[in-house]
């Protein structure tokens, strides 16, 4: 039986929530069916020893300057006269021109160089914003699907455009398939819902890799992410200045990186927090650090599903989560958490709340051991396999 072409694009493969489901979807894939290619558009690889070794893996150099070619360099001197002579809503719009013309340049190069012959049975966008665009304009395949794994649409004008062009959108939960629908109304009979996968026996496995040293006097707390706005970093910090102002002993971890990283670390120094907020930077493994918490905290002002939840669950940690989509979908109150308001004031009502009631937290903790994960490795691969033998 001849195997179907399977192009799956992804933007790239650095530590995040999007690049975790990427890895379990590609370890789903019924191999001797599908001749998998994952190309990734960036050159950040940080997940790539852990992609399936039967899997074609293309990855872009993304070395080449666009903003060197003259149609740029016309667009930034214009820019950079308009700003002179204080025309900042022209010098604006000429912005945005240069960054179309970036992004148009970029995909031109990436389809001449990996796709400008052949072509694939499916092709998945494997998160939605340019790299839906690219896949919806640049590469041939008989069917096209884009994965969202946001519960927001901050291109909407772009994916307006191009989501004719896909027989299906792949969502991770129901409550963001009925945004999609809301969004999209004629996508609404395409819209296919699969959930993403948590390895519990690989994350355990992991967890014992490393000890974390922890003090024994005070409460630990773990917060892992990329260190973005729209993560909550801030907010933590906010929460954990609350925490000091009530005499609570906490040692807090913040496990990643990220663009906001130095002003949350002038945010943390600006509070004196330096003894009770450490920042780890990235780690491939951060599960030493969930399994050595007491209380996992989810400060998000945005979340889809968070699978770092998922993660701390499998861990058996307590979840204090704000009320994102993700938090409200996963969290099951005072059951394996609880769900705070998108504020610190919440946060850290929460966390004290479940500091002081230990009958509570062990309540939690036992709910959580108690818990059967047998029968979502199977799932995870039923969908995948409906979806694709469609």
């Amino acid at each position: 039986m001849k195997k179907k072409k399977l192009l799956i694009v992804a933007h790239h493969l650095t530590i995040g929530g999007a690049q975790k489901s990427l890895i379990a979807a590609l370890k789903a894939i019924d191999y001797e069916r599908f001749d998998v290619t994952l190309y990734l558009r960036k050159n950040r690889t940080d997940l790539l020893s852990m992609v399936d070794e039967r899997v074609n893996v293309i990855i872009n150099d993304d070395s080449h300057h666009y903003y060197r070619k003259p149609y740029a360099v016309l667009l930034q001197v214009l820019v950079a006269v308009f700003k002179v002579f204080g025309k900042e809503k022209r010098a604006d719009e000429l912005e945005g021109r240069l960054s179309e013309a970036i992004v148009k340049y970029g995909m031109e190069y990436e389809q001449k160089h990996f796709f400008n012959a052949g072509k694939y049975d499916i092709a998945i966008a494997y998160v939605q914003g340019h790299t839906a665009l690219f896949v919806a304009d640049y590469v041939k395949a008989d069917k096209k699907f884009v994965f969202f794994h946001t519960s927001t649409d901050e291109l909407h004008s772009v994916h307006e455009r191009i989501m004719p062009r896909f027989d299906g959108v792949l969502v991770e939960h129901d409550s963001q398939a009925k945004l999609l629908k809301k969004w999209y109304p004629t996508k609404k009979d395409s819209v296919h819902i699969i959930e993403n996968y948590v390895d519990t026996q690989t994350i355990l496995l992991q967890s014992k890799s490393e000890i974390v040293e922890i003090p024994k006097d005070k409460t630990v707390l773990c917060y892992c992410g990329r260190i973005a706005k729209v993560k909550g970093f801030d907010l933590a910090v906010d929460t954990a200045k609350i925490l000091k102002e009530k005499n609570i002993s906490f040692l807090w971890f913040f496990v990643g990186d990220g663009p906001d990283r130095q002003a949350i670390e002038k945010l943390i120094e600006k509070y004196g927090l330096e003894e009770n907020i450490k920042i780890t930077g990235m780690k491939k493994n951060p599960y030493p650090y969930i399994a050595s918490c007491d209380i996992y905290v989810q400060a998000s002002y945005e979340e889809n599903t968070g699978i770092t939840i998922m993660e701390a669950h499998r861990l058996c940690r307590p979840v204090v989560a704000t009320k994102t989509l993700g938090g409200k979908k996963l969290i099951k109150p005072f059951k394996n958490g609880v769900l705070a308001e998108i504020n610190p004031i919440s946060l850290a009502e929460n966390i004290i709340s479940l500091i002081n009631d230990k009958k509570l937290l062990t309540e939690i903790t036992n709910n959580l051991k108690a818990e059967d994960y047998t029968e979502e490795l199977k799932k995870h691969k039923a969908d995948w396999q409906k979806l694709l033998e469609e």
